[in-house]
């Protein structure tokens, strides 16, 4: 009789950590309490800026894009200077965790806040600037690479919104 248990319960072990592992493995949770408190800050959903940080940046700090993006939240420098500024740091370093995640977070906040709490809208103009978002929303064609960050993002915000729950 033991080795029927033994083996069913090896099988449902399988069955329940092997999956449980891969998702942690492709939706790390990195950085949990910085992105918490500066998307508390700036008043947005936890699951949404894990959600951007994972499709922007992997999580890798020091990550830079083939465009100069940089960082956790892949801000470029001109819009990272801006937006610590706006908040009053000095001597900011863009690889910095929290300062790349506070200017990042700031940012979507005023991209949410310029276009009337529209997410899709927001991220479109996150990923590939204002003035292309807007023409987005006009009719234009979406860039490809917006339309597959759009998915990315939404996909992972299922992920890490029933993740966080």
């Amino acid at each position: 009789m033991k080795k029927p248990v033994i083996a069913v319960v090896t099988v449902l072990t399988a069955a329940i950590i092997l999956p449980a592992l891969a998702l942690c493995m492709i939706f790390p949770n990195k950085y949990a309490e910085e992105i918490a408190e500066a998307a508390d800050e700036f008043g947005l959903s936890r699951a949404l800026v894990k959600s951007v940080v994972w499709a922007e940046s992997g999580f890798d700090s020091k990550a830079t894009s083939h465009k100069g993006a940089k960082g956790l939240m892949q801000l470029m420098p001109e819009t990272f200077k801006a937006c610590c500024s706006a908040l009053g740091i000095t001597g900011a370093d863009i690889y910095d965790v929290e300062t790349s995640l506070r200017c990042g977070c700031y940012y979507l906040s005023l991209m949410l806040d310029k276009f009337d709490g529209d997410e899709t809208a927001a991220l479109m103009a996150y990923n590939a600037g204002e003035n292309n978002a807007r023409r987005f929303l006009d009719g234009e064609e979406v860039f490809p690479e917006t339309q597959s960050y759009i998915r990315k993002v939404s996909r992972a915000q299922k992920i890490y919104g029933f993740i966080l729950t």
